[in-house]
């Protein structure tokens, strides 16, 4: 059994890392080939190996117990081995990752099979130290296994420098890995599923190399979902689910905790969604699945109500209820009513001939300014297709709308603000772990404004202490700001290395790094401090730097207070859900006319 390398594009260079390898010759993944080679398999037409990804834990420290289980079940279930495609801890700065992989190891080390990782976003970033600590700890950045007549090879996704795609040096690697193998069965594995991003300039040079080789499927992870995305080119793409990382889609869309078990007999290749205690079949959760379960919810739509920042609701909004099916429709639907609304009527009854849409309306009216949560339509119809029953649920679409002026003038990133005053505050009053109404504890507004070549962003914060030990991708995990703006999602720090702003995705790009392009300036004086950012437009390529041009924008700041009272994270946000990686309503801001 043989490992073979790939370092290239590593801050350090290759000879650091070659040397810091040979020093550490016993990581996590040599101690698995070391255990496959003293166990051969006993025909090398039957091999099984468990697939899994995303088992890090919610905070710095605490392997999720559901990740404990499966390890249990497995030691059942004796694979040859398993695969895991990342995200293994929540990751962080080099004096921090250490005691992570330490607690890993140690749950892994109650594993009988040999466990094989890949490098995940939580697992490494930019700084060399955690890098080298990865390789002589867990495993390579590319490397292979083979057993019997099967070879898994392994991908990284999180290469310095962050190429589309791979980078010419690791597509090099992975043609010679795949002309060197002379496997039945090959299996690709990485982390971020780049595959069901931009096709063809993230995925399509990998799929042209992998053409003509024996490749059964890729496997991803990074998305908290199981997904069997459908077959290319002879080719499975899936993304393997959560073996512990939080949730984010419903179960039907693949939102639950779950590992494959991957089965190779002769010339015959399939696998098992396992769910802790229960088995599901490969297609359990499909893209078309998905898509017609999305369709069939999409049968209930209604009125988009935009109202001005802190303004009310009084006013009949319409819902349309569209039979898809060959059979007529009745159901009654029921608003469910939050405190500071009214609805009237409460239900409404449905009767919809086969093909058809019928709609209905009630008048809502708000106590004062309309505020969140806001009532849902909810109810039920019969779906004769399967016998199952379809749950429908409309939230009213209620969007606040705000202006962004466009600067008087030139911009001076200081903390000061003076330039800002035409700008509207935007108060931030849901929160997330405290109250919202204990301004003594965190208050926080945002303010936005424009000009041909930058959007800035300001923040300002009153908080009862200020704590930032982190810096990278962690800062969320300590007072900081995260904002969304445009499909993009970003977040501001002042950080253990001084002022941050860190990318996480933009419609564009995967990158999970410091973007230095974009300045930031952080004032702090007593309780307050003021971030004060200006986005140039090269940054923010998917946004229109012109009047009229509209943009989505939510923003929460997180608080972290060690001398307490509140010692947890918690966070002040513009709407209820921004911390649920901002799944939540937007505020949408239209960039005004310059004066």
């Amino acid at each position: 059994m043989t490992i073979l390398h790939h370092t290239a594009r590593l801050a350090t260079g290759m000879a650091a890392l070659l040397a810091a390898h040979a020093a550490f010759a016993e990581n996590l993944a040599e101690r698995g080939m070391a255990r496959l080679a003293a166990n051969p398999p006993l025909c090398a037409d039957a091999v099984d190996f468990i697939v899994c990804a995303d088992p890090q834990p919610g905070g710095m420290l605490g392997t999720p117990k559901t990740f404990l289980d499966m390890i249990q079940e497995w030691n059942v279930l004796r694979p040859d081995f398993v695969m895991c495609a990342g995200d293994m801890i929540m990751g962080g700065p080099p004096a921090a990752v250490g005691e992570m992989w330490d607690e890993f190891e140690g749950a892994v080390a109650g594993l009988d099979a040999p466990f094989f990782a890949v490098a995940g976003n939580h697992d490494v970033n930019d700084e060399p130290e955690v890098l080298r600590t990865y390789e002589r700890r867990i495993a390579p950045f590319n490397y292979t296994v083979a057993r019997g007549n099967v070879l898994c090879v392994v991908l990284n996704t999180e290469e310095p420098g962050d190429p589309d795609g791979f980078s010419p040096e690791q597509r090099d690697w992975l043609r010679g890995a795949l002309e060197a193998s002379k496997a039945e069965h090959i299996f690709i594995f990485l982390h971020v599923p780049l595959f069901r991003g931009n096709w063809e300039r993230d995925w399509a040079p990998a799929a042209e190399i992998i053409k003509g080789h024996p490749v059964r499927a890729v496997f991803a992870g990074h998305e908290h979902y199981y997904r069997d995305c459908g077959e290319i080119d002879g080719v499975r793409y899936v993304v393997a689910g959560s073996a512990g990382g939080g949730l984010g889609l419903s179960e039907e869309e693949g939102g639950f905790f779950c590992y494959l078990a991957v089965r190779v007999r002769g010339n015959e290749v399939s696998w098992s969604v396992v769910k802790p205690g229960a088995v599901l079949p490969a297609d359990t959760v499909t893209e078309a699945g998905v898509a017609r379960l999305r369709e069939l919810r999409g049968m209930l739509t209604g009125e988009t109500v935009e109202l001005p920042w802190e303004g009310a609701v009084d006013r009949e909004v319409a819902a349309v209820l569209k039979n898809p099916f060959d059979a007529p429709m009745q159901t009654t639907l029921r608003w469910t009513t939050p405190e500071g609304w009214q609805v009237d009527p409460r239900e409404l009854v449905f009767e919809v001939p086969a093909g058809e849409s019928r709609g209905m309306s009630a008048h809502l009216r708000s106590d004062g300014p309309a505020r969140f949560p806001v009532p849902v339509l909810e109810g039920m119809v019969d779906n004769p297709e399967t016998g199952e029953p379809v749950v429908l649920s409309l939230p009213l679409d209620l969007v606040p709308l705000t202006t962004a002026p466009h600067a008087p003038g030139p911009v001076t990133l200081d903390g000061d603000l003076a330039e800002w005053g035409a700008a509207p505050a935007l108060a931030m009053t849901y929160g997330s772990g405290c109250d919202p109404a204990d301004t003594a504890n965190l208050k926080a507004a945002a303010r936005l404004m424009w000009d041909e070549d930058h959007l800035y962003v300001a923040v300002e914060v009153e908080d009862n202490e200020f704590y930032q030990p982190y810096h990278g991708d962690v800062v969320w995990m300590a007072d900081s700001v995260e904002l969304w703006i445009e499909n993009s999602n970003w977040s501001f720090s002042l950080s253990a290395k001084g002022p941050q702003v860190f990318l996480d995705e933009r419609p564009d790009k995967h990158l999970d790094a410091v973007v230095p392009e974009v300045p930031l300036a952080v004032k702090r004086d007593g309780n307050r401090t003021v971030y004060e950012a200006a986005y140039p437009a090269a940054e923010v390529p998917h946004i229109p730097l012109e009047a009229g041009t509209q943009i989505r924008f939510s923003i929460l700041v997180n608080d972290l207070d060690p001398s307490g009272p509140l010692e947890k994270r918690h966070y002040a946000e513009l709407a209820p859900g921004a911390g649920q990686h901002f799944n939540c309503p937007m505020v949408r801001v239209t960039l005004g006319r310059k004066e």
